[in-house]
């Protein structure tokens, strides 16, 4: 691999290795070993073919196979920029059981994400729908190929069948895989104009995995279903697929998380768990008046990705007949959960419990780094600081911009604003509750935006003379997005308007939810009369 991924603390490793916080299983070996104890357990279903846990390791050992006579060699790292399928979950299992290490980038992104994050971690691969349905995807990852000069090799993969056999294999075999591997990339948050790797080791990982099926009580009869993006940290891992591989149980991926693809899928297959945003409760707390029947099986909703909003969730509750367990994470580490018997009736308040007695926290005041101190009721309010044996020591490649986002001691310094209760009476656990943030960032709907990056792009026009981008409150995404710019005229004395500024992004080939919700637009008339940044009229497009 080219540059070494940021290795976790010596000392720390060994004492995880030794205490057992860090076991020896690998993501390929849980699964292998699903498939000689129950082979015929239902593993992965999608609109095309399902797979018992035998069928699913033989075609992970296959698609190993085949990655490895295409090219892919160990150590490698794969752009997995695939949509949910049963053939993500083969790609998966098999660049992983090659060797390879893939990159979670997911369906959303552009030629030029695809190319900043293939240019971040070194990629030598890159695998995209073959499918012309997935058009959008495949045009994007034959352009980021194409302006890569032959750095990245592509590969086609069939939705509908998966990736390539290759004969002879043997499925019985046992993964060849060991525990301190590299297992996969996860992408940071954007906090800066860098991207940020997150390397997870099998070791690290599943620790965390193995936190959340116990803090979800996730067991070998859930059926779960993944309509958000299944290349998220959160779909992954909170608990997931991956808690869901380690269980046992049945993962049934849906195209997307509208209640219209995913009723008719909750009902045939028996659904009974599902990860949503914030943004979803409302379409699917309407559907389920017209389709009560569709939800019967339906025990538990994790909410994360953004602020969950406690009134909707005792009607979500109320309404589906379920249990809403929120969820907090990132992809560097840290994870807590609402407690599974919370009784959102008589409690409003967040409850956000850390997974392992082993997380270690601080808060500070995010001005001054200074340790908050608590209150008389045990409250602590600042940034919230954390470390600990599922969470990673720093960035792969440690891109210039994320200076003193990982710090000397290994703490990681998540931007968020967090109160913080010590245990008492009414509660005997810590726990968290978030109040905001003090990173740049913008959480659209569970879309993490860094502005930077959309002021950057409108700063190219010829016309635009200054740019921000901030957030809005809404009622659905939680965060809309607005431009605000300061534009000029051209030659003929015309201004751009909205159309032409949202053209431009658009030809920028940004993913779709850069794309701002609403433009502000100023015009600074051409003689430069007025201030700098004075307004001379103002259009507003929502």
């Amino acid at each position: 691999m080219t540059r070494d991924p940021m290795p976790p603390p010596a000392a720390k490793a060994d004492e995880y290795r030794t205490d057992g916080t860090w076991g020896e299983q690998t993501i390929t070996g849980l699964v292998a070993d699903h498939a000689q104890l129950h082979p015929g357990r239902p593993a992965a279903t999608d609109q095309h073919r399902s797979l018992d846990y035998g069928g699913l390791w033989r075609r992970a050992r296959e698609a190993a196979a085949g990655f490895t006579i295409d090219g892919v060699a160990a150590g490698e790292r794969v752009l997995l920029h695939l949509p949910n399928s049963v053939a993500w979950l083969e790609c998966l299992l098999g660049l992983i059981e090659a060797g390879a290490v893939p990159v979670m980038s997911t369906e959303s992104l552009r030629a030029s994400e695809l190319i900043e994050q293939a240019r971040a971690v070194g990629a030598s691969h890159l695998l995209t729908p073959a499918e012309v349905t997935f058009s959008a995807m495949r045009e994007a990852a034959v352009e980021a190929v194409r302006n890569l000069d032959g750095a990245l090799q592509l590969h086609e993969i069939p939705i509908a069948t998966g990736p390539r056999s290759a004969p002879g294999v043997d499925a019985q075999a046992t993964s060849s895989c060991r525990a301190e591997d590299p297992a996969l990339i996860q992408i940071g948050g954007p906090r800066c104009p860098d991207v940020l790797p997150v390397v997870r080791r099998h070791e690290d990982y599943l620790c965390s995995v193995e936190l959340s099926n116990a803090a979800c009580a996730l067991t070998a009869d859930a059926v779960m279903l993944i309509g958000i993006p299944a290349s998220h940290n959160y779909t992954m891992a909170s608990p997931g697929i991956m808690g869901a591989l380690l269980a046992g149980a049945h993962v049934v991926f849906a195209p997307d998380p509208t209640p219209s693809t995913c009723w008719p899928l909750l009902a045939a297959h028996g659904c009974t768990h599902t990860p949503l945003v914030p943004s979803l409760l409302v379409p699917w707390l309407e559907a389920a008046g017209d389709d009560p029947a569709a939800v019967a099986g339906l025990r538990v909703i994790w909410v994360g990705g953004a602020p969950l909003d406690l009134t909707l969730a005792a009607r979500v509750e109320a309404g589906l007949g379920v249990r809403v367990q929120e969820v907090y994470g990132m992809a560097e580490g840290l994870v807590a959960y609402s407690p599974l018997d919370m009784d959102r009736t008589s409690v409003a308040e967040h409850r956000l419990v850390p997974m392992s007695e082993r997380d270690e926290i601080r808060i500070v005041d995010p001005s001054s780094g200074v340790d908050a101190v608590p209150d008389g009721e045990g409250r602590s309010r600042g940034e919230l600081l954390c470390r600990g044996p599922y969470t990673v020591a720093g960035f792969l490649g440690a891109p210039e911009g994320a200076c003193g986002i990982f710090d000397a001691d290994g703490w990681y310094h998540s931007g968020d604003i967090v109160e913080h209760q010590m245990p008492d009476a009414g509660f005997g656990k810590p726990r968290l509750a978030v109040l905001g943030s003090c990173k740049p960032q913008i959480n659209r709907g569970a879309e993490k935006i860094f502005p930077g990056r959309v002021e950057s792009v409108l700063l190219r026009h010829p016309q635009v003379v200054e740019a921000k981008l901030i957030g809005v409150d809404d009622e659905v995404l939680g965060h809309a997005t607005r431009a605000v710019v300061t534009v000029v005229p051209d030659e003929t004395g015309r201004y751009p308007k909205t159309l032409k500024l949202r053209r431009f992004l658009h030809e920028a080939k940004l993913a779709a939810y850069y794309l701002p919700d609403s433009f502000e637009i100023h015009k600074r008339p051409a003689d430069g009369e007025g201030a700098l940044g004075a307004t001379r009229r103002i259009d507003k497009e929502v």
